[in-house]
């Protein structure tokens, strides 16, 4: 079963559960068995109260400049912004978090295969290394990461397009709320009846619906209510995470603002429920 319309999909995130993930004692099944992202029920309200407590001590402010220096810095002339984009998000948070082992590689193997649980040998090794303490505080850290490695990276990467390729001076936090809108990083996300069916949620054609988002096709930051995408969820699992997400993205748009487009077309790299470009070549503005 598809859910496309923004009512239904919106309705499903607030009231359908998330396939959960089978009990296991080590590597990536340890992980999702123990983060909120795959619990029901108290499970999940004491995981998720871990994931938010330990996320509301960091200063969003003190994040976003983070990502402005740290991006001007490791700026150059002909720079694909996406090796800045896909190690950055990691880089910040698990400093911000305690976690500072987790470095990008680390994350990314374990991100790969993080939303499946497809077995991994890589995803398992990076994981004994970081849970020194198997722990719910240890897996909420970890599972903070994974889940911010490929979507921050796809957020940056499409909202730096779209604001270059359209020449844009609105505020970052209202061109970062368009772009989860427009061109969405997390494509679908899936949950289940109450039968036990698998039910797609497709947040990229539920943030277009036309009863919702008037002419849904065009990119407009100063939409009214651009912030009512889906594209951070709904209900009980909404990210907890969504505001240093867009903090860290805000960032980086502001390091960028003298920058033109050398790539005139993304390309996205898989899996498809991402959105994340392979490269973005920018350059200053001459």
């Amino acid at each position: 079963m598809q859910v496309t319309g923004y009512n239904a999909a919106q309705a499903t995130l607030a009231d359908c559960p998330v396939p959960p993930a089978p009990a296991a004692t080590t590597g990536l099944a340890w992980l999702r068995a123990t983060v909120a992202r795959f619990s029901t029920g108290p499970d999940h309200t004491r995981r998720r109260a871990i994931t938010v407590t330990q996320l509301s001590t960091i200063d969003t402010g003190a994040l976003r400049e983070s990502a402005r220096t740290t991006t001007i810095e490791r700026l150059a002339p002909h720079l694909d912004l996406m090796t800045v984009g896909r190690a950055l998000p990691t880089e910040l948070l698990a400093a911000a978090i305690d976690l500072p082992a987790a470095t990008p590689p680390l994350i990314a193997a374990i991100a790969r295969a993080y939303l499946t649980g497809a077995p991994d040998p890589a995803a398992d090794a990076a994981i004994e290394l970081l849970a020194d303490t198997p722990d719910e505080t240890t897996a909420a850290r970890i599972g903070v990461l994974a889940q911010a490695f490929g979507a921050t990276a796809g957020l940056i990467g499409n909202a730096a397009f779209l604001m270059l390729r359209n020449q844009l001076d609105d505020p970052a936090e209202a061109i970062i709320a368009e772009t989860l809108r427009h061109t969405p990083p997390v494509r679908a996300t899936k949950r289940l009846t109450p039968t036990g069916d698998t039910i797609e949620i497709d947040l990229a054609a539920a943030n277009r619906d036309p009863d919702v988002f008037p002419d849904p096709d065009r990119f407009d930051p100063a939409r009214p209510n651009r912030d009512a995408h889906l594209d951070f969820g709904s209900g009980p699992h909404q990210c907890p995470g969504h505001h240093l997400a867009t903090a860290i993205a805000a960032g980086v748009l502001d390091a960028i603002r003298n920058q033109q487009l050398i790539t005139q077309t993304l390309i996205y790299a898989p899996p498809t429920t991402l959105r994340i470009p392979t490269h973005l070549h920018i350059t200053p503005k001459t």
